[in-house]
């Protein structure tokens, strides 16, 4: 029998590329109040949290799909959660040196999609999201910008990585950013 599990949430989608930290100085030296918005900045990658409170609110939520007709509704933090913490420096720039990260981004409504079809019944205890969780440190103006990134790494069940079939995600108005951060430091 075939099962879907549907993760729908809230989150943001961060784009950030790396900028000398000699291009920041001289920037901030020329126009001190809106340097960032004159700064050139390379090729942005892009991540997906899913959201700040993922894990301490019910607003995530999970639904074990058996048929269109038989739809369980769970909240992400009643199953199992295997939750791993890196710092940001190995998530954003591992191997960048002497550089900051531009970074921006919005808030997105997504929906993870993962199926799977070796078993006959589904059992809620046995299913377990991996989750890394990164914390994000101030900008270089000492401001608070994100709290933490938590991003869903792929889902087991029974031990075994259950196949993502698909991301959807939808942009909302609000903008984050721009800002700078210093992974050095």
């Amino acid at each position: 029998m075939k099962f879907n599990i549907e993760i729908k949430g809230f989150g943001q989608r961060v784009f950030y590329s790396y900028i000398e930290k000699e291009v920041v100085k001289e920037a901030r030296e020329t126009n001190r109040e809106r340097y960032i918005e004159y700064i050139f900045h390379g090729v942005d990658n892009n991540l997906h949290s899913s959201g700040e409170d993922l894990l301490e609110s019910n607003r995530p939520v999970v639904y074990i799909i058996v048929n269109e007709k038989e739809k369980l509704r769970v909240s992400l933090n009643k199953i199992n959660c295997e939750v791993k913490n890196y710092p940001a420096k190995k998530i954003f720039q591992p191997f960048v040196k002497n550089s900051l990260l531009y970074c921006f981004g919005y808030n997105e409504e997504y929906i993870h999609t993962y199926s799977f079809s070796d078993v006959e019944e589904i059992d809620i205890d046995k299913i377990t999201a991996r989750i890394v969780e990164t914390e994000i440190p101030k900008t270089i103006e000492n401001n608070v910008w994100m709290q933490k990134i938590i991003h869903i790494e792929s889902m087991l069940y029974d031990g075994k990585e259950i196949k993502r079939e698909e991301f959807l995600s939808r942009p909302m108005p609000t903008i984050l950013g721009p800002v700078i951060i210093d992974l050095e430091n």
